[in-house]
């Protein structure tokens, strides 16, 4: 599993990456950052080549206190406006195998499993969920 106290330099490269493109977003209830997700149009690392026109979420996290009033829903949920806003028709996001209960929380909001992949060592589950772009 991947340390996050001691990355390896490439994903603290791809970080800083995500960073300087502008792809991090906070999520704040009144003044307070509660959480954050990193949103990309493209995921080569995780995901390959593609050819649909996708969204890509990483780093989704919600304060832990905040558990069972849904702001994790309504995130997601504003995650894929954002995402059909582009003209994407899916929202793709990767999971730690070894991680059960978050994957089986993405899977009861709508994704589902299309494969695995191991990066950096780490097993994923990879998830998408269909969504009717505007474009």
């Amino acid at each position: 599993m991947v340390c996050w106290i001691n990355p390896p330099s490439e994903f603290v490269r791809w970080t800083e990456e995500g960073f300087k493109n502008d792809e991090f977003f906070l999520i704040c209830q009144e003044d307070e950052a509660i959480g954050c997700f990193w949103l990309q149009w493209d995921d080569e690392i995780f995901w390959a080549q593609r050819d649909e026109a996708s969204g890509y979420a990483h780093s989704f996290t919600i304060a832990h206190h905040l558990a069972g009033q849904h702001i994790g829903k309504r995130a997601l949920a504003m995650i894929e406006d954002c995402c059909r806003q582009q003209g994407k028709d899916y929202l793709r996001l990767d999971c730690g195998k070894h991680v059960a209960r978050l994957c089986q929380y993405y899977e009861a909001y709508g994704f589902r499993s299309v494969g695995e992949t191991t990066v950096q060592g780490e097993n994923l589950t990879l998830y998408e969920k269909r969504i009717q772009s505007l474009l």
